[in-house]
């Protein structure tokens, strides 16, 4: 997976929301409930734990939502979790509804968080499937730089290989408790969509491109 970083003093985005687009953080678990095809609990589950959502309309109609952590984040595909210091966040769990897609809203909505969330926060991360290639540019339209590739190292454990800047691969590998390494790292970080086998260690062995299992 690809990791990217927003940070304050590189500036605010410059994408804008286009006519007849708003974002809020709405009150209403029951909405983001039915639009995001979650059980009401655990949506009000995911507030207790400190996340924020986001949910952007277009001429009143909900059309992308996301989640923003404040205090501690888990990425179940790579089986890890870390807090995060003062003035950091994390962005995930977003969606496009299908008949909004291809509108350039993912990327508006991101940029419209930043400028919501900071201050107080100073840093921004989020991560995106590299097969993903919609996500990726509209995480970079929104301002973010990729620092990092977050997979498996030889002996299937996470690790980070720098992308960029050292200075911000390097803080990336503090916030997430991480090795940061030079050696290229596992290709296939999940192995839930291919057609290889899935068994423990099966990434080693593939060269397949792969969709994470919700």
């Amino acid at each position: 997976m690809a990791l990217a970083t927003w940070w304050y003093e590189e500036g605010w985005p410059t994408d804008r929301l286009p006519s007849g687009m708003t974002v809020e953080s709405p009150d209403d678990d029951n909405l983001l409930a039915s639009i995001a095809l979650l059980a009401t609990d655990v949506v009000a589950h995911r507030r207790t734990e400190g996340h924020r959502p986001y949910l952007a309309r277009v001429n009143g109609q909900p059309a992308a939502y996301g989640w923003v952590a404040k205090r501690v984040v888990e990425i179940g595909e790579l089986g890890l979790s870390f807090e995060l210091p003062a003035g950091n966040r994390y962005l995930w769990d977003f969606a496009t509804l299908p008949p909004f897609r291809g509108r350039g809203i993912y990327p508006s909505l991101l940029a419209e968080i930043v400028r919501l969330e900071c201050p107080p926060a100073t840093r921004l991360w989020i991560i995106h499937a590299p097969e993903n290639l919609p996500s990726g540019l509209g995480i970079a339209r929104a301002g973010f730089v990729p620092v990092a590739d977050l997979s498996f190292d030889g002996q299937n454990r996470p690790a980070l290989a720098s992308l960029g800047e050292s200075d911000r691969a390097s803080a990336a590998a503090e916030l997430l408790g991480l090795p940061l390494l030079q050696e290229e790292l596992d290709p296939c970080w999940s192995c839930g969509g291919c057609a290889c086998e899935h068994t423990e260690g099966a990434g080693r062995t593939c060269s397949c491109a792969t969709i994470p299992r919700r």
